[in-house]
């Protein structure tokens, strides 16, 4: 009996470590960050789980900041003209 809650005990540790790990792996994965920029040629920057996404010209990053200062660099804001 006393050998059947050690196992219990065992898997129940071994289940709850394999979960944490994964949700650490998850929470990794998606906090990426790229600078997209679509057919009308305006920049964002935006969060994605993929490793690159199709539309992206500068990416991934570990921060939102890292993105927005490749954006700034890549997009350049348009001198507009004047009327």
């Amino acid at each position: 009996m006393r050998s059947m809650k050690k196992w219990v005990v065992i898997l129940l540790a071994l289940a709850f470590a394999l979960s944490v790990t994964f949700a650490f792996a998850a929470e990794k994965k998606a906090s990426q960050w790229f600078v997209v920029q679509d057919s009308k040629g305006v920049c964002k920057v935006i969060q994605s789980s993929k490793d690159k996404t199709p539309k992206s010209i500068a990416g991934p990053f570990a921060t939102k900041e890292g993105a927005a200062k490749a954006k700034a660099e890549k997009c350049p804001p348009k001198d507009k003209k004047k009327k």
